[in-house]
């Protein structure tokens, strides 16, 4: 009970990692997702590279680059932020495939109506185009999210006071290993079912529409 305080400091932590991932990470991935069906060749390769290079390497090497590498070039941020910021283009672009996928299942006919009726592309996107996609985007980017709560437990591998560094430093006070990750696990099953649970309630009420 005593040591309840330093679980709570580490979930408040990882919610905002999470908060700003998803936040900022949404953003990027549909400015990517955009980008990557736009004309200019140039544009779409520099963002299918970003993708790919992103997708194909572990995550905790992409912090470590930023966090330790950034610096190194002058760009010096707290280190909270530096993990936000890794975290951010990490979930760019898996935003961004699951953006695109979404935006191509909606058929052609929608946007070539929302164009002739005057709305113009953006209005187009905004209106007519993402409140479809979002439906169907809502199962694989519910997993996305889920996999983002459990992602940010990376960050300890820098010393930010996340819950599993946070868990790392009572285990090293007790040695109640068993019992403190025990308590972490359900902590962040917790966490993620605050994601899923809404999420498949959202599924299923608009899944008829």
């Amino acid at each position: 009970i005593t040591k309840f305080p330093a679980f709570m400091e580490g979930v408040e932590i990882t919610l905002q990692l999470a908060f700003f991932t998803v936040l900022f990470g949404s953003l990027l991935g549909l400015v990517v997702a955009v980008c990557r069906r736009t004309r200019l060749l140039p544009l779409r390769w520099l963002m299918n590279a970003y993708v790919a290079f992103i997708r194909g390497t572990p995550l905790l090497v992409q912090v470590l680059l930023v966090v330790y590498g950034l610096p190194q070039l002058g760009i010096r941020f707290p280190r909270m932020t530096l993990c936000i910021i890794a975290l951010v283009i990490n979930s760019g672009a898996y935003m961004a495939e699951l953006i695109r996928a979404g935006l191509q299942s909606v058929p052609r006919a929608q946007w070539e109506a929302g164009i002739s009726l005057g709305l113009g592309v953006w209005n187009t996107l905004r209106l007519v185009i993402l409140p479809q996609a979002v439906r169907r985007m809502l199962p694989p980017l519910t997993s996305q999210l889920v996999s983002l709560i459990k992602d940010t437990s990376l960050v300890s591998a820098i010393a930010v006071a996340d819950l599993t560094m946070q868990a790392q430093v009572l285990i090293a006070d007790t040695f109640l290993a068993f019992e403190i990750w025990l308590i972490v696990a359900a902590l962040y099953l917790a966490l993620t079912l605050c994601v899923a649970l809404p999420a498949r309630w959202m599924e299923r009420r608009y899944a008829w529409r």
